[in-house]
């Protein structure tokens, strides 16, 4: 989600408001051409739903807008049906509750806004159908499991679940299977393979209508489709567009003393216990049980990590802990246990 102005007259830190005059896809990028001239490039996922006559409104840095520039798009062609567009940085999605109506919904903070919105009101449905969901363009009720997608079955354990994600790229690859479809194994391999998230899927299997939980604690960039408040601080989403999860590559050696040991997976914790990993048995070059924890404090051999790391929170704390998403590489880089 990005989105740059070609420079002008105006002051820095101020809120432009411009009409769209025309919106054009160029590759990568789609360039909108404003009523005054000027033009701003935005990212495909937003420029795709931009059309002529609409206003846009954001706040212009001292230098460019940069990625995650918040942006609120208002469509009178909606006819107030709550088609407008808003994206922003995000962060703390509370867990769900219920309103005075006794509809579940979550509240998402947005940390740095500058155009007078401060929270996210997400109706639990709206994040069940963006989140849960093997095809977003179908109700849930004609949703494929996403077990189904893996072809496992609901009592899988994380090493089987990790098998089959592997089996089924390598069918995928085999194919020539579209973007899309990737896009979905890889998501139900995420919400699955976590085990907070997996016990929310699997409440809604059972009932449509449970608390979905958002994924990530929040921490992102968001796009979505609602209306503002009347007293312009909360949006009321009505469809999630798109959500890119703060992530980070990262590769570090992890001392074998630092996990906890289970029967099938071990979980690493650094002294800081800001940043978690979680592994299974068919990435480590070693096998273990429960027992390793007794003794683990004599083990001097360390790991290589390496993988994609999204930060997560789920409650307003100074620290905020950096939890594993698919560790694409792991070797033992020494032994002197």
């Amino acid at each position: 989600m990005e989105a740059s102005i070609q420079p002008s007259s105006e002051s820095a830190n101020v809120i432009l408001s411009r009409v769209v005059s025309e919106a054009k896809r160029e590759r990568e990028k789609t360039l909108c051409h404003l009523n005054d001239g000027a033009t701003i490039f935005l990212s495909n996922s937003l420029g795709a739903h931009i059309r002529p006559r609409d206003e846009i409104n954001f706040p212009l840095p001292a230098e460019s807008a940069e990625a995650g520039t918040e942006i609120y798009v208002r469509k009178p062609s909606s006819g107030g049906r709550g088609r407008d567009l808003y994206q922003a940085p995000i962060s703390y999605a509370a867990p769900p509750k219920s309103d005075k109506r006794e509809r579940l919904y979550v509240r998402v903070e947005v940390p740095t806004g500058r155009l007078g919105i401060s929270s996210i009101h997400l109706f639990c449905n709206v994040i069940r159908d963006y989140f849960y969901v093997a095809t977003r363009r179908q109700p849930w009720e004609r949703q494929t499991s996403l077990y189904d997608v893996l072809r496992i079955t609901p009592n899988a354990s994380l090493a089987e679940l990790r098998v089959a994600f592997s089996l089924r790229q390598l069918e995928f690859r085999a194919a020539g299977a579209s973007n899309r479809n990737s896009a979905t194994l890889e998501r139900a391999f995420n919400i699955l393979a976590q085990p907070e998230l997996r016990a929310c899927y699997d409440s809604l299997l059972k009932d449509s209508t449970a608390p979905a939980v958002f994924p990530y604690g929040g921490f992102g960039s968001i796009l979505m489709a609602g209306e503002r408040s009347r007293d312009g601080q909360t949006f009321f989403a009505a469809q999630i567009l798109s959500f890119q999860p703060e992530h980070w590559e990262r590769r570090f050696h992890a001392p074998l003393r630092n996990f906890d040991f289970y029967q099938d997976h071990a979980i690493y914790r650094d002294v800081r216990r800001k940043l978690e990993v979680t592994v299974d048995q068919s990435v480590m070059p070693i096998r273990w049980d429960a027992t390793w924890n007794r003794w683990r404090h004599l083990l001097g051999a360390k790991v290589d990590l390496h993988g994609t790391f999204v930060q997560t929170g789920s409650q307003r704390k100074p620290r905020i802990p950096l939890n594993w998403f698919g560790v694409s590489k792991m070797r033992r880089i020494s032994s002197s246990a």
